[in-house]
């Protein structure tokens, strides 16, 4: 997994409306990255509400939220008109994103394993350096954290 101090890799993938864009595309001001395992499942859901909630707090700190996950565009679609989410997300189908970042990890569910991502939040600057790491996340309270985290730079 990259770590504080990386530079942010330069990954092409399609946005929620079927775009390319370039990782590097999204550099300009701070940057909030996180990555969520599914697309309309309680914990993602949950994840998403709350940097829906606080997102004008993160405008106000000059914070661009984007979320990725290897669900499709058309999965994204659906997940952000379901729950009203203004923001945007990456569908990261092969997942080129989520390997480059290392957030791919064994998982377990009922006794099968299976390789998924890892939630996890990048807090990368201006330039394309990651300044802040959330390996392992829970979701309740997350979004709170981070605001927070970014409201101190």
């Amino acid at each position: 997994m990259l770590t504080e101090g990386d530079k942010m890799p330069s990954v092409s993938v399609e946005d929620d409306r079927g775009q390319h864009v370039e990782t590097t595309d999204l550099l300009g001001g701070r940057l909030v990255l996180y990555f969520y395992p599914k697309d309309d499942t309680p914990g993602c859901t949950n994840e998403a509400s709350q940097f829906r909630d606080l997102l004008p707090q993160f405008e106000r700190k000059k914070a661009r939220i984007v979320g990725v996950s290897r669900d499709s565009v058309a999965s994204h679609q659906k997940f952000k008109e379901k729950y009203s989410l203004p923001f945007e997300l990456l569908s990261d189908v092969d997942s080129k994103l989520c390997d480059a970042f290392g957030v791919i990890v064994e998982k377990s569910n009922y006794g099968k394993t299976y390789q998924g991502i890892q939630r996890s939040t990048f807090v990368v600057d201006a330039n394309g350096k990651i300044e802040k790491v959330w390996p392992k996340v829970t979701a309740d309270g997350h979004a709170a954290e981070v605001l927070e985290y970014v409201s101190k730079g």
